[in-house]
């Protein structure tokens, strides 16, 4: 989830709840359990790739389900500044999913 994307004319704030009352949902409907990769983290989801990136690396494990996204819009400023890293961290799930959408994404799609 991003707390910067702004969905259509509303506030960020309204936006960021939105996505997560979305995210939840989807979550909860798909009966989907968060992996916790670091104990100390304050909420179940991440709002810096780079810091999921960054536990996915020291925590060593195989593949995840999934990774839920809200959109790909939330994080394709990640994607555009850093396509490796999206990689990278794409290689880690089995597969991307984006909410909005409710569809799969092919990794070399948000390239």
């Amino acid at each position: 989830m991003n707390p910067n994307y702004k969905i259509g004319d509303l506030h960020t704030d309204e936006s960021f709840a939105i996505q997560k009352i979305v995210t939840d949902k989807y979550i909860e409907e798909k009966n989907i359990s968060p992996v916790i990769l670091n104990p100390y983290q304050l909420h179940p989801y991440y709002t810096i790739p780079h810091e999921l990136l960054f536990n996915l690396q020291n925590k060593k494990m195989g593949q995840i389900d999934c990774l839920v996204l809200h959109s790909l819009e939330t994080i394709e400023r990640f994607i555009y500044i850093y396509p490796e890293k999206w990689l990278e961290l794409c290689g880690y799930f089995n597969e991307i999913i984006s909410v909005a959408t409710q569809t799969p994404v092919r990794k070399y799609e948000a390239n």
